[in-house]
């Protein structure tokens, strides 16, 4: 006679039977990204709405991806930064009045981080033991914001002005053209993350 199971033994019959379980690709994947996804949900909510429809598959897009979209954002804050310094600082070209007009908070913004870091490490004749711009009165008594007293300074022909003028007109116009980066980094990502991908093999490749 055999005997029949108590209802007890059931449930352990049939783990024993049942496959182990498995992680889903999607949970398992989100675990991997987890702070590359907060970093690039920072980045693409400073996007227009309109424009964040083009960023989202990003958040389900491979790891190899996401870090090639995080290098190709820092790229080209790099790149057109030390390029369009290099443009105002060794041409005539220095639309000072222009810039200043359309994205004067980013000049601002420029200006004050700066000078301030300029001042740290002792660069281009700054140095810590002078009054900031900021605090300084003009010709009438008035307080000249940072930024007013910084171009008056350039265009006395104040050498370290000049540079710090030229890296913050710089500074503003990478800031102004965030979206054209952000949409350029992602079409490009497919293509660097095989590029990527190929040095690495070329690189880990046993002789």
């Amino acid at each position: 006679m055999f005997r029949r199971p108590t209802s007890l033994n059931w449930p352990r019959q049939l783990r024993a039977r049942l496959p182990a379980p498995q992680i889903a690709p999607a949970a398992r994947h989100q675990s991997t990204q987890g702070p590359q996804a907060s970093r690039i949900d920072r980045i693409t909510s400073k996007l227009p709405r309109r424009l964040q429809k083009y960023t989202n598959g990003l958040r389900s897009a491979p790891v190899s991806h996401v870090v090639s979209f995080l290098i190709l954002h820092e790229l080209t804050a790099i790149v057109p930064l030390f390029a369009l310094f290099a443009v105002f600082h060794y041409t005539a070209y220095v639309p000072i009045s222009y810039i200043t007009e359309h994205f004067g908070e980013y000049v601002q913004s420029g200006v004050a981080r700066f000078e301030k870091y300029f001042r740290r490490k002792g660069w281009f004749g700054f140095g810590q033991e002078e009054p900031s711009t900021s605090s300084e009165p003009g010709a009438g008594g008035e307080v000249k914001s940072q930024t007013d007293e910084a171009v008056d300074r350039w265009r006395s022909g104040d050498r370290k002005y000049e540079i710090l003028m030229e890296v913050a007109l710089a500074y503003a116009v990478t800031k102004a053209l965030l979206p054209v980066r952000i949409i350029g980094s992602v079409w490009a990502t497919p293509w660097f993350a095989g590029v990527l991908m190929r040095a690495n093999r070329l690189l880990t490749r046993k002789p």
